[in-house]
């Protein structure tokens, strides 16, 4: 199967954690992220609680036009392919790999960027005094201007978002996204992607603008309090959400994660995909490292069936790191191996209350 064909299976998409430093000190975590509700009306997870985040867009997102348009302000291609990191042997493929006119760690971080001004009308650019200052590590965002109007054109039309940077005279504020993992959606799943996740800084929280028909409320919550209103049924997450978060947990101080993730987005992401097995009593998802992982995932289509219980599976796993689901609002992340990539480990149990 080429690059392309397997992209028609699972789409390109990019996503974005957004972390803005807070006064509240809540938990010990001095920032909070956002989750977007989606829409009940809209046709992939609804009413589920999101980081904000979509397709991939080539005729826009990679449009040859930017090179062009970067170049007016200075940027040549090659200062944009600083931001590459093809020579990392941990490059998921096709998503980081198959890029034309732009690599992909540079389209898809347009993407992101596109899909938060579409969804919540965050528009994180970098004007020309901006780029003065060598970019800062936390993201710059702009809120001057009619961004109804602008979010509108741009969520029927994504061609618009360069349209609206030139309107602007700025440019997506690419080097403040930092790559912070890369998932590929379940064999089971009846929408499939795969998803590279970035993480921005803000040093304040922007008022956002949300677009009615796709995100009904936002949610700016610390790590343990969004899992708190997941785990009280408050609030619904995908298991991808929920393990991000699990690791974001680690991160108590806003500068530290700063550092964090500017650090290791150099060091890539190896592509996870939850591979599923039904135990007698649970379902369980493997993931990289476990000793139940697939050495292909493509491989992994269905369900796999055990006759054993979770624990018993658990017991005769000596490398373990995967997600049980013990009911809709119960997940438990279980992990004894090295965390991949120089990531930050997922808090087990954080909530204190699950069923393992």
């Amino acid at each position: 199967m080429t690059d392309d064909e397997l992209e028609k299976i699972y789409r390109p998409s990019a996503t974005l954690i957004i972390a803005a430093k807070s006064s509240s000190n809540e938990h010990g975590y001095n920032y909070q992220f956002l989750l977007a509700k989606r829409s009940a009306a809209i046709a992939f997870a609804p009413d589920h609680y999101v980081f904000p985040g979509g397709v991939f867009d080539p005729k826009a997102d990679e449009n040859i036009e930017w090179l062009g348009y970067f170049k007016t302000f200075g940027i040549s291609k090659e200062d944009l392919n600083k931001l590459s990191l093809q020579n990392l042997p941990n490059r998921p493929t096709p998503l980081m790999t198959n890029g034309h006119n732009l690599g992909r760690d540079i389209s898809l971080r347009i993407t992101a960027i596109r899909e938060a001004f579409e969804e919540v009308g965050l528009l994180l650019c970098l004007n020309r005094e901006d780029l003065k200052n060598k970019h800062k590590i936390s993201g710059s965002f702009k809120h001057n201007f009619d961004r109804s109007h602008w979010q509108q054109r741009v969520h029927n039309n994504a061609m618009e978002f360069l349209n609206l940077c030139k309107h602007m005279d700025v440019v997506p504020d690419l080097w403040s996204l930092h790559e912070w993992s890369v998932w590929r959606s379940p064999p089971t799943a009846r929408k499939k992607y795969d998803t590279a996740i970035y993480v921005v800084t803000l040093e304040d929280q922007p008022k956002l603008l949300l677009e009615p028909t796709e995100v009904e409320k936002e949610l700016w919550a610390t790590p343990p309090a969004s899992l708190k209103l997941y785990k009280d049924s408050t609030i619904w997450l995908a298991p991808m959400q929920f393990y991000e978060i699990s690791r974001l947990s680690n991160a108590l101080d806003w500068s530290k994660l700063q550092a964090f993730v500017k650090e290791r987005n150099f060091k890539g992401s190896t592509l996870i995909m939850l591979a599923y097995y039904r135990c007698t009593d649970y379902l369980v998802g493997t993931l990289p490292g476990d000793d139940y992982y697939p050495k292909n995932t493509l491989e992994h289509t269905e369900t796999l069936p055990l006759s054993c219980s979770v624990m018993e599976f658990k017991k005769k796993t000596k490398n373990i790191h995967r997600i049980t689901y013990l009911d809709m609002y119960d997940l438990c992340v279980t992990s004894n191996i090295t965390p991949i990539d120089g990531h930050l480990s997922p808090v087990l149990n954080l909530l204190d209350n699950s069923k393992l």
